[in-house]
């Protein structure tokens, strides 16, 4: 069985949506049949509108290697959103594998002849999907137009205001450091040398630097925590934050299906 739950699926219902609520209606649902449940998988935090998901991949695999015949879901949105995409796992991918499919809420079984309305329903899933999309870019926009804060990590120097996480506020413990870069930029040494220094001094690159002023480490192990050369400090020297200006929305996502974002 196959449970899923995002951000998006917060519509005031939240409890019915949750995990653990799929969880157990599916049980129920299997138990009351004597299936024998071959395994659970579990994709908590991501969007329907794509099937790069961890779990969700591995179930794909094991279909490929035979070890699964039927695949059941709380309802076809948990499967997907993307309307294209669902209908190709359910109408192509599962029966090229012998898999059925069923969606307990909304009756669907692919072993029954009367699921025409099946495709409109992944369609209405996906324009649900595009609608919070919209929302979402247009109340960053706007907040992106009040000068609020709304990139994920503080420029380094600066920190979210407690009180306010769309404020910026000088981090007084790398402010100065800062100021140092500025300074010796003026003073006329390159930017290679002034990172060269600050690699020598054991000042952490910024992105290291701030997961370690929350007390944790980078989540990508691959990320330096090194100053690398003079294209950090060059970025640095042209961010108009350091002269009180917030420059947002550099990037925008192209589709809401993909995520993928362009200048």
């Amino acid at each position: 069985m196959y449970c899923r739950l995002s951000s998006d699926d917060n519509n005031g219902n939240q409890e019915s949506m949750s995990i653990s609520n799929q969880r157990d209606m599916l049980l129920s649902y299997i138990q009351e049949r004597g299936w024998r449940l071959r395994d659970i998988y579990i994709d908590d935090g991501y969007s329907g509108t794509t099937f790069e998901r961890p779990d969700f991949m591995r179930m794909i695999s094991d279909i490929e290697m035979g070890k699964l015949n039927l695949v059941i879901t709380k309802d076809l949105s948990r499967l997907g959103k993307n309307y294209v995409m669902t209908g190709q796992y359910t109408d192509f991918f599962f029966p090229q594998f012998g898999v059925r499919y069923i969606a307990v809420n909304e009756g669907y079984d692919s072993q029954n002849a009367d699921n025409d309305i099946a495709p409109f329903k992944n369609i209405l899933n996906e324009m649900y999907a595009k609608d919070i999309s919209k929302k979402v870019l247009s109340s960053r926009q706007t907040s992106a137009r009040q000068g609020k804060f709304m990139g994920s990590q503080p420029p380094l120097g600066y920190m979210r205001s407690q009180t306010d996480k769309h404020l910026l506020v000088p981090d007084e413990d790398a402010a100065s450091i800062v100021k140092r870069v500025f300074k010796d930029f003026a003073d006329g040494d390159s930017g290679r040398h002034i990172a060269d220094i600050l690699n020598k001094e054991g000042f952490p690159s910024p992105a290291v630097y701030h997961y370690g002023k929350k007390g944790k480490t980078h989540p990508n192990p691959k990320v330096s925590n090194t100053w690398g050369g003079s294209a950090t400090i060059l970025q640095m020297m042209k961010n108009e934050v350091y002269i009180g200006n917030t420059v947002q929305n550099k990037r925008s996502v192209t589709s809401f299906k993909t995520g993928k974002r362009h200048p």
